[in-house]
């Protein structure tokens, strides 16, 4: 079986069954491929679900049918041609089209196919696109492959030129942050490790022990992955647990903690003194934090199952520090996680109240004098700073405190990360202390 047919079934079960890219990719990891062309399927299947919507538009345009008229497989076939076409120039349009009419079924299916393909590849350089005069937002949502609703709110946000260098962001952004672990190594050393092995790497002013890679790589065929020297966590997330400012012999909770990004660059940041106590509602997922905690000789960090929403009594009072990286939308990291981009924004209406509930109750937690930081990958002002001041209105206990990390100073105790102004994952967060 070629790149392309299972390229073809993994789609089919992305559409039909439900299942996440990455899920459903995994599960054809024992596929007899080589790496590189384990690389090569993935690239094609992250483009096409990024972009699927444009090749819908396209597809619909060119064949003059409606959207609901075309067969989800047929449409798969024909978004794996598209691609190839469009967005892989590195391969010859005649490959692009015959390989891909091949996969059709039968007859009938292989015409409107290659039909199809075959008038993309003349008009190339013109492919129908609405009319951007007429309506803008639906000119962005094609050209970027955005649900329109998505669209509207990033616009009822930003604006239309910001919304379109925000949208263009998801789409170009290719970079791997990783945050060194300088309890065994120094930022200094890794970065001049990864330069005579030919990587180079970039530093954040003002933010220690991050450094960038500017493409996409796998994290486990970089210097020191088994011995533990660094993990790979967006600067964004980093710059959260700086606003923390967690210190040696601290006691620090985190209660949605997986995959463990948060509680790591803690310990580090607290030279691995203290306890740190990390909690997430599925047990599924407690592997990901022992086995990183485990590879980067974190012993500080105890991991268990835990619901946010019912904290564990024993703990009330002790803590120092809280991170409380409320589930959310994910508005934020759309560049990383494609599939996230066609949520539908009404399901995430009951989202504020339960980060309300997991922020209310986590704070228990705390000593007089503790210190939270409440945050969400998400641009979304309900989910953010309308639940901060929820919380603050029905807790006169707590009150928010200014922090700078390195450029980024929020004397009101909030911030908000952009991705296409601070080239980073979109982040919101708040630090909050107990006052009494």
């Amino acid at each position: 079986m070629n790149i392309r047919q299972i390229a073809l079934r993994i789609l089919d079960e992305y559409e039909l069954g439900g299942k996440y890219i990455n899920l459903a990719l995994s599960t054809h990891s024992a596929d007899n491929l080589t790496r590189e062309e384990k690389a090569a399927l993935t690239v094609l299947l992250y483009t096409v679900v990024e972009r699927k919507l444009t090749y819908d538009y396209y597809i619909c345009a060119i064949s003059k049918r409606s959207d609901s008229d075309i067969d989800i497989h047929t449409k798969n076939i024909l978004r794996l041609g598209l691609c190839q076409l469009v967005d892989m120039t590195s391969i010859p349009d005649f490959a692009a089209v015959n390989e891909t009419v091949k996969l059709a079924r039968q007859k009938g299916e292989r015409a409107f196919v290659n039909g199809i393909l075959r008038a993309a590849q003349r008009m190339k350089n013109s492919l129908p696109m609405p009319s951007e005069e007429k309506n803008y937002k639906r000119y962005l949502s094609v050209k970027y492959s955005f649900p329109l609703d998505t669209v509207k709110h990033f616009d009822s946000l930003f604006g239309r030129e910001e919304t379109e260098n925000l949208l263009k962001f998801y789409n170009e952004a290719k970079y791997t942050d990783i945050t060194v672990n300088t309890n065994k190594i120094s930022v200094k050393e890794y970065k001049a490790a990864l330069s005579e092995r030919g990587i180079v790497t970039e530093e954040c002013v003002g933010i220690e022990n991050t450094l960038r890679i500017n493409n996409s790589v796998n994290p486990e065929r970089l210097y020191g992955f088994s011995e533990g020297y660094f993990f790979v966590q967006d600067r964004a997330s980093l710059i959260s647990a700086l606003a923390l400012s967690p210190e040696k012999g601290d006691t620090l909770v985190d209660v949605c903690s997986a995959p463990g990004g948060k509680s790591f660059s803690s310990a580090i940041l607290m030279g691995n003194e203290g306890k740190i106590h990390s909690f997430d509602l599925h047990e599924s997922k407690l592997s990901l934090i022992t086995s990183g905690r485990d590879r980067l000789g974190l012993n500080i960090i105890d991991v268990d199952q835990g619901d946010a929403t019912c904290p564990k009594e024993e703990l009330f009072g002790t803590a120092d520090k809280l991170i409380c990286d409320a589930p959310c939308s994910g508005l934020g990291v759309l560049s990383k996680k494609p599939d996230l981009r066609y949520k539908d924004m009404d399901s995430i209406s009951e989202l504020p109240s339960l980060q309300l509930k997991i922020l209310s109750e986590s704070v228990k937690y705390l000593k007089v004098g503790g210190v939270a930081v409440y945050s969400t990958c998400t641009l979304n002002p309900r989910e953010n700073e309308e639940v901060v001041s929820a919380f603050l209105s029905e807790n006169s206990d707590f009150e928010l405190v200014p922090f700078k990390v390195g450029e980024f100073s929020a004397e009101l105790g909030m911030f908000t990360l952009l991705p296409h102004k601070h080239n980073a994952d979109g982040f919101f967060m708040a630090k909050i202390i107990k006052k009494r």
